[in-house]
């Protein structure tokens, strides 16, 4: 009877040891015995054998919000879940955290285990109840095919794992078989993540600054830090190597190295240039933001170099911001309080809402440039501009359009109210030496892409307050004839169904005093600018006015020569582009010749 006790508590501690607690399910030992067992089983039948490796996907989130013993138990329900689709004879056992590995032997055709993780995807897409909330979870899976050729159990294992990453790159749930190429990559990977850990210290990591302009002059105010890494290998590209110490997490003492640089260059800057330095702007990655100490961290970089906060700008991107808005708001709170501006970087590519973002913090939008290529080819291209212009106009933001490469976008950002911007068609991304040198021909007038533009123009429309009879806009009309002719303004005013639309050409100054006083005028309400940016020369030669159903002055044009049908000016201004082309046809009736702003 001791015998057979003593047995029982030894099989109880082997099993133990060979067993994972939480699910029950064989653990890594075992699983790695039964992998070579399999591989030599494999090696003379001539069949092939599969592994399955499953990682769920953002599985961590739910253990830091919901607590480990919440789940501990869901774990479990998912190796139920697993056990329920595979085979009798097939093992499932617990890898780590929360890898599962299940190994399929004497398989004649492995393409048949697609269906396999199918099922596997699908049954973990319906929900989990656990204390009574529901809850769902997907998984990557990585197939790997091993035979009588494969080396061992570590390349088998190796192999399903880089499937699996793969399938997470691409955004989970789904599956994907290893490839040779995979693996080659996988690799390069593994270079970029060894060479990444001391970077820093080798001194290979520099700095480049694309300069941030006006978009109308073309004049420096501020520059966007990036990151360079020249390894020993040579110069690896940022769209390579960020997302790789982004997911290993060596973004974060990477980060605050690129932070203390964009200190040290707002320092210097003003020290060189006083309140005249432009301010620095560097990006922040969401692993950075999920890190408690970062807002002491920047603290401690700020006294350390003496940098003005207030001239560095955090660029943080549309879709980090909205992955944990409760979150964010608080950490933006606590680095504004420090004296730090905060753009939203990439904006138009997220899902934030507008009730979102006028929570945090933010001073800046940045129109990505994906908005800002085929701005003046494309009008999907141009809604999305117009509207997050008028976005940011309302919340009182800044805006800078990324990516400018012509000069044809310039002048739609600039006519759509877009102030600033950054690309190629301004400055490629320059060595800090070369941006001084940039920035002191700037200071010093030397040559930018489009010097200001002398002349300036301006469509609006605005409802008349009240409608106004024949003799009252006779009246407006010499009113406005006398002001505009000494002013030097040239345009086009129209009258229709109780409402304006102008057009404005002259200097910027005495263009924008008239605006103003438009927008004061109790005649005008709902004032509202349609379209405005410099002009390199004037459309018409005088300024004019007509009206609906009134005999139209000299140098004016007859309404009732054009089609039956009206235009509303409130639809037309719905387009810029289009009200635009429709004012300045009035050039060609008579006001003057035309040629386009």
């Amino acid at each position: 009877m001791t015998d057979a006790i003593g047995m029982s508590m030894e099989d109880a501690q082997m099993r133990h040891a060979s067993h994972d607690p939480v699910t029950g399910l064989p653990g890594l030992p075992l699983i790695r015995d039964r992998l070579a067992n399999a591989l030599q089983r494999s090696r003379r039948n001539g069949l092939s054998l599969v592994v399955l490796f499953v990682d769920l996907d953002g599985f961590n989130l739910v253990k830091h919000t919901d607590g480990h013993d919440i789940g501990d138990r869901l774990l479990k329900k998912v190796a139920e879940r697993l056990a329920e689709q595979i085979r009798p004879g097939d093992t499932l056992a617990r890898f780590a955290n929360e890898e599962f590995l299940i190994l399929c032997e004497q398989i004649e055709q492995p393409a048949t285990l697609s269906v396999l993780a199918d099922r596997i995807n699908e049954a973990l897409r319906q929900p989990l109840e656990c204390d009574g909330r529901q809850r769902i979870v997907t998984a990557s899976v990585g197939l790997a095919i091993g035979n009588g050729n494969t080396h061992c159990v570590d390349d088998l294992l190796s192999h399903a794992e880089t499937a699996m990453s793969a399938v997470k790159e691409g955004g989970g749930d789904g599956w994907r078989f290893f490839s040779p190429s995979q693996h080659d990559l996988d690799q390069q990977r593994l270079a970029i993540v060894n060479g990444l850990r001391t970077a820093i210290e080798r001194n290979e990591l520099s700095t480049r600054f694309q300069p941030i302009v006006v978009a109308e002059s073309g004049r420096i105010v501020g520059a966007e830090l990036l990151l360079r890494w020249n390894s020993s290998e040579g110069e690896i590209s940022p769209a390579v190597f960020v997302p790789i110490a982004e997911m290993t997490g060596a973004i974060v003492p990477i980060g605050a190295w690129v932070f203390r640089q964009a200190c040290l260059a707002e320092a210097d800057w003003r020290r060189r240039w006083g309140s005249e330095a432009p301010y620095v702007s560097v990006n922040v990655s969401p692993r950075q933001l999920s890190k408690e100490s970062l807002v002491e961290e920047f603290a401690a970089i700020l006294r350390e170099t003496g940098a003005d906060p207030a001239r560095l700008v955090l660029e943080i991107t549309e879709t980090a911001l909205m992955a944990d808005v409760e979150l964010n708001l608080r950490l933006l709170r606590r680095l504004t309080e420090l004296g730090l501006r905060v753009a939203v970087d990439d904006f138009g590519t997220g899902y934030s809402s507008l009730a979102q973002l006028t929570r945090l913090p933010v001073a800046v939008l940045k129109i990505d440039r994906a908005f800002v290529d085929g701005i003046d080819k494309r009008p999907e291209n141009r809604a999305v501009i117009r509207a997050v212009i008028g976005l940011g106009r309302a919340l009182g933001l800044k805006l800078v359009a990324e990516g400018v490469e012509t000069d044809a976008q310039r002048r739609e950002l600039r006519a759509y109210g877009c102030e600033f911007a950054q690309g190629y068609y301004f400055h490629r991304p320059l060595a800090e030496p070369v941006f001084v040198d940039t920035l002191e021909r700037d200071r010093h007038g030397g040559d930018a892409p489009d010097a200001a533009a002398p002349l300036y123009f301006l469509i609006y429309v605005s409802q008349a307050m009240p409608p106004m009879s024949g003799a009252t806009l006779d009246a407006l009309r010499k009113q406005s004839n006398t002001y505009n002719r000494s002013t030097g303004l040239t345009g086009c005013l129209l009258y229709q169904d109780g409402l304006f639309m102008q057009m404005l050409e002259g200097q910027r100054e005495v263009v924008s005093a008239l605006m103003d006083e438009v927008k004061a005028d109790p005649r005008h309400r709902d004032v509202r600018i349609v379209i405005e940016g410099p002009a390199r020369q004037r459309v018409f030669l005088d300024w004019g006015m007509a009206v609906h159903d009134l005999t139209p002055g000299a140098n004016e044009p007859d309404f009732t020569l054009w089609p039956g049908r009206r235009l509303s000016f409130r639809d037309l201004a719905e387009d810029a582009r289009t009200c635009y082309i429709y004012l300045t046809a009035y050039a060609g009736c008579g006001m003057s010749k035309g040629v386009g702003a």
